[in-house]
């Protein structure tokens, strides 16, 4: 089974998003690959749901949630043994918070360009989101 970790900061909104998108087209289309999300600095977001602006867009695009009401969780609390491809959201944002992380160190992480609210609208990142996410799965799709 080819798995996936998407990566943000608090783990509620561009990650959790990528997470939902993905794991609906692996239903949408009978596929055994399987995506989960986490966050870099989670901290008080720790209680936090997905965030609404996320929940809009998967409506949008006709999706369920299939983990709405789980909470965030940090990446160190994740096991990376075993997943294919870990994606951080933005790299600017993000590569700095990998590399600080030692529990990190030796993991491959690929950087995307899917920039966070305030600085871009989700109704702006999160359909370049998707398409990003589509695009991983049609990859998926032909190296199976």
């Amino acid at each position: 089974m080819k798995k996936v970790l998407f990566v943000c900061t608090a783990n509620i909104h561009r990650s959790r998003f990528a997470e939902e998108v993905f794991n609906h087209l692996c239903i949408k289309n009978s596929k055994k690959f399987h995506a989960f999300s986490a966050g870099l600095k989670v901290g008080d977001y720790n209680f936090r749901k997905i965030y609404y602006p996320a929940l809009e867009n998967l409506r949008k695009y006709g999706i369920t949630p299939q983990r709405p009401d789980d909470l965030s969780k940090h990446i160190d609390l994740i096991n990376l043994e075993g997943y294919n491809k870990l994606i951080c959201m933005d790299e600017l944002e993000h590569e700095p918070m990998v590399r600080s992380n030692p529990k990190l160190k030796g993991y491959n992480f690929e950087y995307w360009d899917i920039t966070d609210m305030p600085k871009v609208d989700s109704d702006i990142s999160l359909p370049m989101c998707y398409k990003k996410v589509q695009n991983l799965f049609n990859y998926f799709l032909s190296t199976n």
